[in-house]
C-alpha cells in the first residue's frame, strides 16, 4: 500500500476561540502573600535608610529617596491588585490554558498529550497563607512551562490528578 502524502488547508472560521475561555481566577492570598513580601521589603529599605540617615553627611538625601522608594512601592502595589484580576486558568477537554499579564497578555495553551510531569508546590509564605503552585513542565524545558500560583492546596491536588488522569487516558 502506498502512502499519499495530504496537507489540506485549515478553516481559519472553525477555530476555537480560545480567548472566549472561562477562566478561573486564582485565590486573592495570592495578592495578600505579595503585598506582605512588599511590605516587609519595604520596611526593611525603610529601616536602613534611617540607619544610613544617621550615617551620611548628607542627611536631607534620605527624604527624597525613602519618598522615591515609597512611590515605586506604591506603584508595585497598585500593579499586583491589577495583575489578580488578570491571572486565571482554564481547563478543558483535551487541554489547560493559563493567562496572565497586566500590561502584556500572555496566554499559554498546553495540550494533555505534550505534558510530561505535573507537580504541585508551596513556600513557607504559601503554607502561611494556605496556597499553592501548580507546575505543568514539558519536554525540553529546564524550568515548568506554567506554574499556576495562589490555588488552595485541595483545589491544586484535584487539579493535579485530573491532569494525571486525562494522561493516563491519552497513554491508553
Amino acid at each position: 500500500m502506498e502512502y499519499t502524502f495530504t496537507n489540506a488547508p485549515v478553516d481559519l472560521e472553525t477555530l476555537p476561540d480560545y480567548q472566549q475561555l472561562n477562566y478561573t481566577s486564582v485565590s486573592k492570598k495570592r495578592l495578600y502573600k505579595v503585598w506582605t513580601v512588599l511590605a516587609v521589603l519595604f520596611i526593611l529599605i525603610a529601616v536602613g535608610l534611617y540607619f544610613l540617615r544617621e550615617a551620611t553627611d548628607v542627611p536631607m538625601l534620605i527624604p527624597g529617596l525613602t519618598t522615591g522608594v515609597f512611590v515605586v512601592f506604591t506603584l508595585f502595589f497598585f500593579y499586583q491588585f491589577l495583575l489578580q484580576k488578570k491571572i486565571g486558568y482554564a481547563l478543558r477537554e483535551r487541554d489547560i490554558a493559563y493567562k496572565r499579564g497586566f500590561l502584556f497578555e500572555k496566554i499559554t495553551i498546553i495540550p494533555f498529550n505534550r505534558i510530561q510531569h505535573i507537580s504541585t508546590s508551596a513556600g513557607a509564605l504559601d503554607k502561611v497563607f494556605k496556597i499553592a503552585n501548580l507546575n505543568i513542565f514539558t519536554a525540553g524545558g529546564a524550568g515548568s512551562d506554567i506554574n499556576i500560583p495562589g490555588l488552595p492546596p485541595e483545589l491544586a491536588a484535584r487539579l493535579k490528578e485530573k491532569v494525571a488522569n486525562h494522561l493516563t487516558e491519552t497513554d491508553e
